[in-house]
């Protein structure tokens, strides 16, 4: 019976970022990878998501509305949350009355409120049993650690609305840290100093897509040109500007510099006997965050520690969940409490 039971339901992974939602089916590979964004008309009827409503995004007029529902990596809009992950279940042809286990990734800093948000949005979908697992932590399992292992490692993953600094030893969390500062910030930082230095205007998006093709925080990696096309704040005209990417080592030195800070304070709180395993394995970077150019090399020159970059950065957290589902009595301890 148990058997027939295991090829009745699918069960799920689900990395629900605040920039992009990444969904693992049992028995079908990764189903879904697409931006969080959902649009709606007045009757708060879907009418697009995923890359089909980002790129809408600040594009259209009064009757449609596209929203991102997740801000600091929980659901902040419950509605709009719920309708985007019944969307992205039903793209996966998965139907709502054979999903299983749901397991979410969440940040370490996630409220008892935000964790049932979460948790109603998964079941509202469909899901008939849900589980989170912090965000480190299944990145560590998606990055092939042995988190259940007598050594120490640290995770920080640089998402889209937090960065989640952990240490894991033992199959537990020793000292972890969550700012609700990453990707998006950085975004919002390129925006506001093309404002300033350059008396332009560019939206969201662009400012997403300049970080991604040229951003870099180190000197070693400047000198590129760069084209960015956007309004003049003065008379409101398109205009172009041809400079260095120099410009984001600038523009993005207060988030750099804090989720730095971040990790510095992380360190402080940590167990003097397990200073050495640090030294010798130093600190991963997971998350979209950790592709900027750079960003390694003045993390490891701040904490003297050596930095490496995951190879499976974008995905580590969905990954994780996938070997989760795949071995779920075995990793079931790791996962949070209801």
């Amino acid at each position: 019976m148990f058997n027939l039971l295991k090829y009745v339901f699918t069960n799920l992974g689900i990395d629900l970022g605040t920039a992009n939602t990444v969904v693992f089916a049992e028995r079908k590979g990764y189903i879904v990878n697409q931006p969080s964004v959902i649009a709606f008309n007045n009757h708060y009827d879907v009418i697009a998501y995923g890359l089909e409503a980002k790129d809408m995004l600040g594009k259209t007029g009064d009757r449609i509305k596209v929203i991102r529902p997740l801000a600091d990596g929980v659901i902040a809009d419950f509605v709009a949350g719920e309708e985007m992950i019944k969307a992205f279940i039903r793209s996966s042809s998965v139907p709502k009355y054979r999903i299983g286990k749901v397991v979410m990734g969440v940040p370490t800093g996630i409220t008892e409120v935000e964790k049932l948000a979460v948790i109603e949005s998964a079941e509202q979908a469909g899901a008939r049993e849900v589980y989170l697992i912090a965000e480190p932590m299944a990145a560590a399992v998606g990055i092939g650690l042995d988190v259940k292992g007598t050594d120490a490692h640290m995770i920080v993953d640089i998402g889209g609305g937090t960065t989640d600094i952990a240490v894991i030893n033992y199959g537990g969390i020793v000292v972890d840290n969550t700012i609700r500062i990453a990707g998006d910030e950085m975004n919002e930082a390129i925006i506001r100093y093309i404002k300033t230095k350059y008396n332009m205007r560019i939206g969201e998006i662009t400012a997403e897509c300049l970080k991604m093709s040229h951003g870099t925080v180190s000197e070693k990696y400047n000198g590129k040109a760069v084209t960015i096309k956007g309004l003049d704040v003065q008379n409101g005209l398109p205009r172009q500007l041809i400079i260095t990417n120099s410009f984001f080592i600038e523009a993005m030195k207060d988030v750099v510099g804090t989720i730095i800070t971040a990790i510095m304070n992380t360190l402080e709180k940590l167990p003097a006997e397990l200073v050495n395993d640090l030294v010798d394995r130093g600190i991963i970077l997971t998350g979209g965050g950790a592709l900027l150019n750079g960003l390694d090399e003045i993390i490891c020159e701040k904490t003297s520690l050596p930095v490496h970059v995951a190879h499976n950065a974008l995905y580590s957290v969905a990954e994780g969940t996938r070997l989760i589902l795949d071995d779920f009595h075995g990793y079931k301890d790791i996962l949070l409490r209801r």
